[in-house]
């Protein structure tokens, strides 16, 4: 009972740090395939290049996070969509690149994405992403959230 009664207890302290340390691993995957895939055309500080078309998420991507629409259109960008990666990892990709970059933008209460909304979302592709892109950037600057 004693022997019990110890390992429940060593387990009850061991799990927080084994939580700790998967968070940890999770992240660092998550920004691995941020870099891989995305900081290409994005850049590493998530500046983009908007003079050349590409968006900047430093500072204004937590805006996507204010409408499902425009939420579900993270999942839905072209390098996301071709770079290969399975829901769970374009989940984690996307969840790390809001939490990073949002800054200010974040909305209170941000939601992970879940794998089950990576595939949904990434079935539901925009035929014209850039008009998609236009339009939520329409709406959400109409709304009082600044997004170029």
């Amino acid at each position: 009972m004693k022997s019990l009664l110890l390992f429940l207890v060593a387990a009850a302290v061991a799990a927080p740090a084994l939580a700790g340390e998967y968070d940890a691993r999770a992240a660092a995957r998550a920004r691995t395939d941020y870099l891989l895939h995305c900081s290409g055309c994005h850049g590493q500080d998530g500046e983009g290049k908007p003079w050349k078309g590409i968006p900047k998420f430093a500072g204004q991507v937590g805006h996507f996070q204010r409408t499902p629409e425009s939420r579900a259109f993270l999942m839905q960008v072209p390098g996301l969509l071709g770079a290969g990666l399975g829901d769970e990892r374009a989940a984690a990709v996307t969840t790390w690149l809001v939490r990073e970059f949002a800054g200010a933008s974040l909305p209170a209460g941000f939601t992970p994405y879940t794998t089950e909304e990576a595939r949904r979302y990434r079935e539901a592709r925009p035929v014209d992403v850039i008009g998609r892109r236009n339009e939520l950037y329409d709406k959400l600057n109409a709304a009082g959230y600044p997004v170029e």
